[in-house]
């Protein structure tokens, strides 16, 4: 229910104090961040959903594979150039763990509360949670997948 994508059409009846993960755009200062808002508010009109930054993310993430894996594609090659690939992001470096592939692209969680100049809920309180800290060691990601 943070994501703005959810939480905007509620407008004054978002409920507040709830728990969330989301995508406080607005208040995220770092100026990466805000310099790829302003873009894409120029480009589309629209503020920018998770859905948006994500997309972002994913369209930069597969051209740096691309360019990392070379002119003799295959889906091998292009597996293998996402382990442990590194991207810039507007949010702050990722990479695509080499034991799984998995991004470190991490989330916000935050609490709702209303924005009473725009007229919304919105996240407060909020944290950005690095994926590192949350997905499971190497040696973990081994056991599960042992025998499978």
């Amino acid at each position: 229910l943070g994501e703005p994508e959810y939480i905007d059409p509620l407008k004054t009846e978002a409920p507040e104090g709830m728990l969330v993960t989301g995508y406080p755009w607005y208040a995220i200062a770092a100026p990466a961040h805000r310099r790829w808002v302003e873009a894409f508010r120029q480009r589309t009109s629209v503020e920018p959903r998770l859905g948006s930054l994500v997309g972002y993310i994913t369209v930069l993430s597969i051209a740096e594979a691309l360019r990392r894996a070379g002119p003799d594609l295959d889906a091998d090659r292009l597996s293998a150039a996402f382990r442990g690939l590194a991207v810039e992001t507007p949010i702050g470096p990722i990479t695509f763990r080499a034991v799984d592939g998995q991004s470190t692209m991490g989330a916000w969680v935050g609490t709702t509360r209303l924005d009473r100049v725009r007229g919304v809920g919105v996240m407060g309180d909020y944290e950005y949670v690095p994926g590192e800290r949350v997905l499971p060691p190497a040696d973990e990601v081994l056991k599960m997948r042992a025998g499978h």
